[in-house]
């Protein structure tokens, strides 16, 4: 259910004192679990930049309108929370028996990264199952009280489940059918990072956390070789967790908060980014072809350092991070899409 998954997800995404994440959401959330993100998209849907990203679909754009008929769901309307979870990438490839020849197959390589989608929302389960069977020739199942919707070609792709009419997880079939069985019980995560999502999820429209070294997120050679690089590089490495957040408002307000190996990495990173603020600050006149948003953000930047953990504050005008998503609709050839 590779497309029809992704559909329903990443679609949603242009539109999106704030309540914490749903906990039947969190409840389906791996265990095992080191980086979790959310988006409040309800909060988001109804801010000043939610506003602006909502007018640019036409209303009656003949593209949304025919997803909205098949699948009876309007992602600009009927999706209210995203949360995602990955325990990071894998030592070993993911496993499984093939019930039919009893062989033992791998279902990811070494360096995939296995993670689950969620989203809370009202969805029409009739019409999204009937739209997988007819034209996405997928098998639809009713596993528990959800409805289970995979590919019968490829046990690799992903698998999607429709939990009532207010629940939607994707992930592997396994990991999805897990989720499931977890919905009920109370969550197993790391304490620190059920912390830390309770606390920027009821404060943030959208958030990350991450309790392992960025350095142990790279991809490797499935990624193209600067992102290998960045990933490789010395400053990831002294940083063991971070997470963040964006509250949107006539002022977007960035927060991070990143945690060295120790206070004197802690102050080698924040000296670093102090450094880069200076020379924006002193250059700010020849950066000429520098959008002025970014030299506003950077400008903005408030770093403070406290032991280990280094915490960066940013804003910019909502109204400029409009100006700049018009300039750049305005520069794409005629016929293209943001």
């Amino acid at each position: 259910m590779r497309h029809t998954a992704v559909a329903v997800i990443l679609g949603s995404f242009l539109t999106a004192s704030l309540p914490a994440a749903d906990q039947q959401l969190v409840n389906m959330v791996m265990p095992d679990a080191k980086i979790v993100a959310g988006v409040n998209v309800e909060s988001t849907r109804h801010s000043p930049f939610g506003t602006f990203l909502l007018a640019q679909i036409p209303s009656s754009d003949p593209g949304l309108q025919k997803f909205i008929t098949a699948t009876g769901f309007n992602p600009q309307a009927d999706l209210q929370e995203i949360l995602m979870a990955t325990a990071g990438v894998p030592a070993s490839p993911t496993m499984a028996l093939d019930p039919k020849t009893g062989a033992v197959e791998a279902l990811a390589s070494p360096k995939s990264m296995r993670g689950l989608i969620m989203a809370r929302g009202n969805f029409n389960v009739e019409k999204i199952s009937a739209l997988a069977k007819s034209d996405g020739k997928q098998n639809v199942e009713l596993y528990k009280d959800a409805m289970l919707i995979s590919d019968p070609k490829d046990k690799a792709a992903t698998g999607m489940a429709l939990v009532g009419s207010n629940f939607l997880v994707a992930g592997t079939v396994a990991d999805v059918k897990a989720a499931i069985d977890r919905r009920a019980q109370a969550n197993a995560l790391d304490p620190e990072l059920t912390t830390k999502v309770n606390s920027l999820s009821a404060s943030e429209d959208m958030w990350a956390v991450s309790i392992v070294p960025m350095s142990s997120l790279n991809p490797g050679a499935a990624a193209p070789a600067q992102m290998q690089g960045a990933f490789g590089g010395d400053i990831f490495k002294k940083i063991t967790e971070s997470s963040g957040g964006i509250k949107f408002g006539t002022l977007i307000l960035m927060t991070t908060e990143l945690v060295a190996m120790d206070e004197k990495n802690a102050t080698a990173l924040s000296d670093v980014l102090k450094f880069l603020v200076g020379m924006v600050a002193m250059n700010s006149g020849a950066t000429k072809n520098m959008p002025p948003i970014i030299t506003t953000i950077l400008q903005s930047m408030d770093v403070q350092t406290q032991g280990n953990v280094v915490s960066v504050k940013m804003s910019a005008p909502e109204d400029q991070v409009e100006g700049l998503i018009n300039a750049m609709a305005k520069a794409k050839p005629a016929g293209s899409k943001l």
